[in-house]
């Protein structure tokens, strides 16, 4: 939709201010419409598009009401632990890693970093999920210091878009034919999130991203995430948004705070219920839990009282990938 004012005769100065005053007016009524019926965001210049607000919750609900795969129960904080420790090792028959190049950190040991499984990235090259086949699209949050993953798959040919905010300065930028890097980082809504230092992040939701990037209805190969905290977002995201995008795989690197262990049984309990809803969700929407590795260089413990006092890590490896019919 694209917005325009008369044009009356009035000087330069005085069309511009009314025009942005239009504008604010616009975009204020836009935002209070958005409460009721979606959201908004810009295109270019005055346009804009409205797009249906669709809940993490609401979709999962309506997944779960007629689920691909069976539903896993939630029945306290040790039906996480269970679901997290124990994958389909049946389902993916073959396997290639992506990345993987070591990049010690000073407080490491070398045993350490000869566990360390954070930047390689395991992808199920089953006949189904046609990795060798065009059209090959990867989506990859937040890059490692050396890019290995991203470099490995824009050498096989497949359509690379990375997302990183602090190693990519400008919005986009167009590193090799077939691979792109974007500012952004993964968000509920689009939007840019003002910083201290007068910068800003630029956060944007997954169906954001897609029509962007002319993705709608195409099939993505891979999702690879490397995020610190908001990769629970994105995985919500990929749920919320199943219809919108074919995912065949995920990879991600997922984080168990440690403050879990000064909290009260019946918070654990409320906390994991919450994250149990996205292994849900991704169950109902038709992906198996393939892969989980536990990433060992993380410090501290998980303790889980509920599984007297049974220790776990705090960060892991997690693969996810789609049944194919």
């Amino acid at each position: 939709m694209i917005w325009t004012t008369q044009n009356h005769k009035m000087s330069p100065e005085s069309k511009s201010w009314v025009t942005k005053k239009w504008v604010l007016g616009v975009v204020a009524a836009a935002l209070t419409v958005s409460a009721f019926a979606g959201y908004y965001y810009f295109t270019s210049g005055l346009e804009f598009e409205v797009i249906s607000m669709v809940t993490f919750e609401d979709r999962l609900k309506e997944l779960c009401a007629s689920p691909k795969l069976p539903m896993p129960e939630y029945r306290g904080v040790k039906s996480f632990f269970d679901f997290l420790t124990n994958t389909d090792t049946d389902h993916c028959y073959s396997w290639i890693e992506f990345g993987g190049e070591k990049i010690p950190i000073p407080s490491q040991s070398e045993k350490e970093c000869a566990d360390e499984v954070r930047k390689s990235k395991y992808i199920c090259f089953n006949d189904e999920y046609k990795m060798t086949h065009d059209p090959c699209i990867i989506y990859s949050f937040d890059q490692d210091a050396d890019s290995q993953f991203e470099r490995d798959m824009d050498m096989f040919s497949c359509e690379v878009h990375s997302f990183d905010l602090e190693k990519v300065k400008h919005e986009h930028v167009h590193r090799t034919e077939f691979w792109k890097e974007h500012s952004w980082t993964i968000g509920e809504l689009p939007y840019d999130k003002p910083l201290e230092d007068g910068t800003f992040e630029r956060r944007r939701s997954l169906d954001y991203i897609v029509k962007s990037l002319d993705h709608t209805g195409r099939e993505i190969k891979y999702i690879k995430s490397d995020l610190e905290g908001r990769e629970w977002i994105l995985l919500r995201q990929i749920v919320t948004h199943s219809d919108l995008v074919d995912i065949r795989q995920a990879g991600l690197r997922m984080h168990i705070p440690l403050s879990v262990n000064q909290m009260t049984g019946e918070a654990r309990h409320e906390y994991f219920a919450r994250l149990f809803k996205v292994f849900q969700g991704m169950s109902c929407a038709g992906y198996k839990y393939v892969l989980g590795r536990p990433i060992k260089y993380y410090k501290g413990i998980i303790k889980v009282p509920e599984m007297s006092n049974t220790t776990f890590y705090p960060a892991y490896e997690i693969n996810w990938a789609k049944v194919i019919n």
